[in-house]
């Protein structure tokens, strides 16, 4: 017969040196071992309703990677949070994974808000030995695997949250510079959901002016069911992406042999071999919405919250480009118009003789820069062309074809304000002598929001600092033109994984925020200042020597000392460790960094919460 209290010395000795999914391995291995022919399983609960199980470690190993709880005792343990012993199991049992057991042990592992995370279960071909001297004793070991388990969980959606940062700010990159075509660009999102979530097969369905369901870009999915898509009307039971786009909310269809809305189709998804779909609405900000994400698995699944998140943070992307492709068409549709009319009347129209002077406006053209017809009539174009020289013009003028062209410029209106305007110009011929016909429309919505976009892809989106790459690059640019006394910190927060740990990853986002706050309190306002990732961040000072840079990060450590985080109830100290390193001649991006980057080291060997100068 096992002892328990043997079992127990056996696991301390075996768990103590071990860590992480090491431990949560060993743990498994060595109960699993104590008992002779018996299957240990230490299992997440993957699924939401927790309906489903997957197998993390296990011992002897096994092929399965899951199984379903309902019906199994384990659904006991999960639905009453708490250990439980059977001695004798029904006639024929079967472990989840097939093997045949009398006994069964098993203790709920929680988070520390007491949701369950998962189970550690042991089947035994006999109950010798499983008694509550048993459940007892492996208590202490189980709460500890609950620990590591959730820390394990919180560094891979700590990892999996960086890698959608990522990803959003390089679709707004290329958005922004690339001028990607939307299809192109939309099959590229969805390519790299995919590689980052196996199993998954995402789709794009917009809605054109008939409420109509058209697949733009879907490509894991078969092309003959994206066909069977095309043109279909929305409507309230429509599976998951027409009754999505219909109610402008999130479809969840489990099951697509059961879900209802699914009835009429389910011969086609089985054809296609597809088992669950989940569909998130496209709504921009007025609430129009453009269409569908949906994900498609092979399988029945259920989306975990973290899944929803990612639908959510997907269908947000897919609405700002949708919103603002939108907007570029109606200006791209205005511009054209605007063309046509060049050839007959026209808003924002203006005829200039070659020495700038204006010979007709329009009533438009009036309005936008608010003089009257007489006022404007009076004027040369560099009046309402800020900072450009009467001769200047009209060299511009001269050198305009008769094929014209088209080019962004700015005029001042008759209040001073600037105003971004796309011209259109080309030179005719009026009554014998050449002249310079004129067409400007306004294009601050379209500038701003380039602007904005381009913003979004180069600050971090939790600080409002600089991101890693929009950092490097102000870096490189900056050494390639130095100027005198350019210092460079590294900082790094001291003992982030801890409080992490202690108050969660919220707590976490909310440290960070507050640093980089103080951050920007203390330093000039036109300092460079960014986060490199995580709990690192990185200061470029210029125009200051070392003694000056050196004050500065002791003004910082002591600012920080000073003024903790206030986190609900908590107040959490924050400390950082600042490596400080000068600009030498030769120096690129690559050598600064790694200097700092040796004195941030010194810094942390000799205690954090301190600064380390590396001087040339």
């Amino acid at each position: 017969m096992a002892d328990p209290s043997r079992l127990c010395v056996e696991l301390l000795h075996a768990t103590a040196p071990t860590l992480g999914g090491h431990y949560l391995q060993t743990l498994v291995s060595a109960v699993a071992s104590h008992f002779p022919g018996s299957q240990a399983l230490l299992s997440s609960l993957h699924f939401q309703p927790r309906q489903h199980a997957r197998i993390l470690y296990s011992h002897p190993p096994l092929a399965s990677d899951g199984y379903d709880v309902a019906g199994s005792p384990c659904e006991q343990v999960i639905r009453c949070g708490q250990p439980l012993l059977q001695q004798q199991g029904p006639a024929g049992a079967r472990s989840p994974t097939g093997s045949a057991w009398q006994g069964y042990a098993a203790w709920p592992l929680h988070d520390a808000q007491g949701n369950c995370l998962g189970l550690l279960s042991l089947f035994c071909p006999h109950a010798a030995g499983l008694d509550d001297a048993l459940l007892a004793g492996l208590a202490p070991f189980a709460v500890r695997a609950s620990a590591e388990l959730q820390r394990l969980q919180q560094e891979a959606a700590q990892q999996q949250r960086m890698r959608w940062h990522a990803l959003h700010s390089s679709v707004l990159r290329q958005y922004v510079t690339a001028q990607q075509a939307l299809p192109a660009l939309l099959q590229q999102v969805l390519h790299q959901v995919e590689q980052q979530l196996p199993g998954w097969l995402c789709s794009i369905v917009l809605l054109d002016d008939r409420q109509c369901l058209h697949p733009v870009a879907a490509p894991s999915l078969p092309a003959a069911y994206s066909k069977l898509l095309h043109g279909m009307a929305i409507g309230p039971t429509v599976g998951s992406c027409g009754a999505a786009a219909w109610h402008g909310q999130r479809v969840v269809a489990e099951n697509l042999q059961q879900h209802p809305n699914w009835q009429p189709y389910r011969a086609i998804t089985a054809r296609f071999g597809l088992g669950s779909c989940w569909s998130e609405p496209i709504v921009d900000s007025k609430g129009k919405v453009h269409g569908t994400f949906a994900v498609y698995q092979r399988q029945p699944a259920t989306p975990t919250p973290q899944a929803i998140t990612i639908l959510e943070d997907c269908a947000r992307l897919l609405a700002v480009i949708m919103e603002n492709s939108e907007i570029r068409r109606s200006l791209d549709s205005r511009t054209s118009w605007y063309q046509a009319v060049l050839q007959n009347a026209a808003d924002a129209l203006s005829i200039i003789d070659m020495d700038g002077r204006f010979l007709e406006v329009s009533d438009y053209l009036c309005q936008m820069l608010g003089y009257s017809q007489d006022e404007l009539l009076s004027m040369h174009l560099w009046q309402v062309v800020p900072d450009v020289s009467p001769e200047l013009i009209r060299q511009r003028l001269a050198a305009t074809l008769e094929a014209g062209e088209t080019f962004d410029s700015v005029n001042r209106s008759k209040h001073g304000e600037l105003i971004e305007v796309e011209v259109s110009a080309r030179r005719i011929v009026l009554d014998g002598k050449p002249v310079i016909w004129g067409s400007a429309r306004d294009i601050r919505e379209r500038k701003a929001l380039e602007r904005q976009l381009r913003e979004q892809a180069s600050i971090d989106m939790l600080t409002g600092l600089a991101n890693r790459r929009h950092f490097l690059q102000r870096l490189e640019a900056q050494l390639a033109a130095p100027q005198a006394g350019s210092i460079l910190w590294m900082l790094d927060l001291d003992h982030f994984k801890a409080i992490n740990d202690h108050y969660g990853h919220d707590c976490g986002d909310h440290a960070l925020t507050h640093f980089a706050q103080l951050l920007r309190q203390l330093l000039p306002a036109d300092t460079l200042a960014g986060r490199l990732g995580g709990e690192e961040f990185a200061v470029l000072l210029l125009g200051v020597d070392a003694d000056m840079a050196q004050r500065l990060a002791e003004t910082l450590l002591a600012s920080l000392r000073r003024q903790p985080l206030q986190y609900q109830q908590h107040s959490v100290p924050l400390r950082v460790s600042i490596g400080l390193s000068q600009q030498r001649a030769g120096d690129n991006s690559s050598s600064l960094l790694s200097r700092a980057d040796q004195a941030l080291y010194q810094a942390k060997h000799q205690g954090r919460d301190r600064c380390f100068v590396l001087l040339p």
